[in-house]
C-alpha cells in the first residue's frame, strides 16, 4: 500500500500521512503543535472567545473544542476507520446543543477521504460549522511556490489581519496576471492571506519550478464559500511548512 496514516484518539486527528515512503503531514513541533484538527463546532476565532445563542452568552475556543476531545474508533477495517465522540456535561456549558461527531478516514488506493458527520441527538435546531485544518510538509522554500486560483478575479478582494482578527480594511490586492498570487518570504508575517468576493472553484499550490502542481484546494461542492457577494466567508492560505 503507498498510502497509510495514523490516527489518535486525541480529536481524531491525523498525525502522519505516509505516501510512497514519504512524511507528508507536519510533525507538530516546528511551526504550531497541531498536524491536522478538526474544527468544531465552529472554525475560526470569536471576539473573547464569547458568542451569544438564544439569548445567553457562551466561551467557545478558537476552533472549537472538538480538537480536545477524547474520540473512541468505533469501526476498523484494512482500509478505513472510524471515530466517534458525543457532548457531555463540559461541551454544554461552551455550546448548548447535544450532539455526535463522527470522523471516518477512508484509504482508496492512492486517495485519502476523509468524511464528517454531525448528529443532532437534541431537541431543537442545532446551528454548527466543521472544518479541517491539516499542515502539509513542503520540499522548499515557501518562496519557490504560489498560489494559483481557477480564473482571472476582476471583484476580488484582500483582507487585512489586524492582530488575532480580520480587519474591516482591505488590504493590497496581490493579484498578477489576474490569478497569481505569489509567495514571499514575508507573506504570512500577519498569520494569512484572507480572500473574499471570488468566482473561482479551486485554488492551486504550485512549485514556481516547471509549474509543477502540489496541493489543490477545491470548492466546487461548498456554495458559501463560492457566494462571495452575498456572504463574508474567506480562505485562509496559512504558512507554508517546509
Amino acid at each position: 500500500m503507498s498510502l497509510e496514516i495514523k490516527v489518535s484518539n486525541e480529536g481524531a486527528e491525523l498525525t502522519s500521512i505516509i505516501f510512497n515512503g514519504k512524511e507528508k503531514l507536519h510533525d507538530e513541533k516546528k511551526y504550531w503543535d497541531r498536524s491536522a484538527p478538526i474544527l468544531f463546532p465552529m472554525v475560526g476565532r470569536l471576539r473573547d472567545n464569547k458568542t451569544i445563542i438564544n439569548n445567553e452568552v457562551y466561551e467557545i475556543p478558537q476552533h472549537g473544542f472538538a480538537k480536545d476531545m477524547k474520540f473512541k474508533l468505533i469501526q476498523e477495517t484494512e482500509d478505513a476507520k472510524v471515530y466517534m465522540t458525543r457532548s457531555n456535561d463540559e461541551t454544554l456549558k461552551m455550546y448548548p446543543f447535544k450532539f455526535e461527531l463522527y470522523i471516518a478516514y477512508i484509504i482508496n488506493g492512492d486517495e485519502l477521504i476523509v468524511k464528517y458527520k454531525v448528529a443532532n441527538i437534541d431537541d431543537k435546531d442545532m446551528l454548527f460549522g466543521i472544518g479541517g485544518h491539516p499542515g502539509f510538509k513542503l520540499e522548499l522554500a515557501q518562496d519557490e511556490y504560489y498560489f494559483e486560483l481557477e480564473k482571472k478575479e476582476d471583484k476580488i478582494e484582500f483582507m487585512k489581519v489586524a492582530g488575532q482578527y480580520i480587519s474591516s480594511r482591505p488590504s493590497e490586492n496581490l493579484l498578477r496576471e489576474g490569478k497569481i498570487i505569489d509567495i514571499e518570504k514575508d507573506s504570512f508575517a500577519h498569520d494569512a492571506i484572507m480572500i473574499k468576493k471570488y468566482k473561482s472553484k479551486t485554488i492551486t499550490l504550485k512549485q514556481k519550478k516547471d509549474d509543477k502542481k502540489i496541493l489543490e484546494f477545491d470548492m466546487s461542492e461548498f456554495p458559501i464559500l463560492r457566494n462571495m457577494e452575498r456572504t463574508k466567508c474567506v480562505i485562509c492560505m496559512y504558512r507554508t511548512m517546509v
